[in-house]
């Protein structure tokens, strides 16, 4: 009985103390943050906003993609030319991932699960060696996710409406493009096929 009238006793006067505090310590009243409040409070996203985020889910999906391929090369390829191009992708994600979490933290957004698309080929790259790897590697890894990334990367460039965006689009281009390069090199005879934007 003496334990229940001392917590009505202390639960009595931290309310009076809280109700002495000025409005602005305790800060402003807000409405409670239920779902069906604050779906009345959402507002669509613009064309270019939903733009945007695709943009950031397939670019940090090619980009997770490309490093893992980049460490199983690593392992399995005898090819200096593939192991050279795969630390130079490896090298890139690790500059680029920060900045794209980042991108995708502002937003919201969680990173991206791998592809069905992207499991099959590093499945594929697992059960591979020599020359079949190497061509593997390079055509899907490398080629076919930086040529899809680099139409992206332009279009976002061209259509975004997020300036921090567009200018970080506009400064990874050049590094995607040198990427793209050196894989046609690594493997003269590497295949490439067009790839559609976003």
């Amino acid at each position: 009985m003496r334990m229940a009238s001392v917590m009505i006793w202390a639960a009595a006067a931290l309310a009076a103390a809280l109700a002495a505090l000025p409005a602005a310590a305790t800060g402003p009243a807000r409405a409670p943050a239920y779902a069906a409040s604050a779906a009345a409070d959402v507002k669509p996203l613009t064309q270019a906003q939903r733009l945007e985020r695709r943009f950031l889910q397939i670019s940090a999906a090619n980009l997770r993609f490309q490093a893992e391929g980049s460490r199983v090369a690593l392992a399995r390829s005898n090819n200096p030319a593939v192991k050279d191009l795969a630390n130079g992708l490896l090298a890139r994600q690790q500059t680029v991932q920060p900045e794209m979490l980042r991108l995708l933290h502002v937003r919201g957004m969680a990173p991206p699960l791998a592809t069905a698309q992207h499991v099959k080929v590093l499945k594929q790259l697992a059960r591979l060696n020599g020359a079949r790897f190497d061509r593997l590697y390079v055509d899907e890894v490398v080629l076919k996710s930086c040529q899809a990334d680099i139409a992206n990367y332009e279009r976002v460039a061209l259509e975004a409406q997020d300036p921090v965006l567009k200018a970080w689009t506009q400064r990874q281009l050049p590094g995607l493009r040198i990427d793209f390069a050196k894989a046609g090199k690594a493997l003269p005879n590497a295949s490439l096929k067009p790839q559609r934007a976003v």
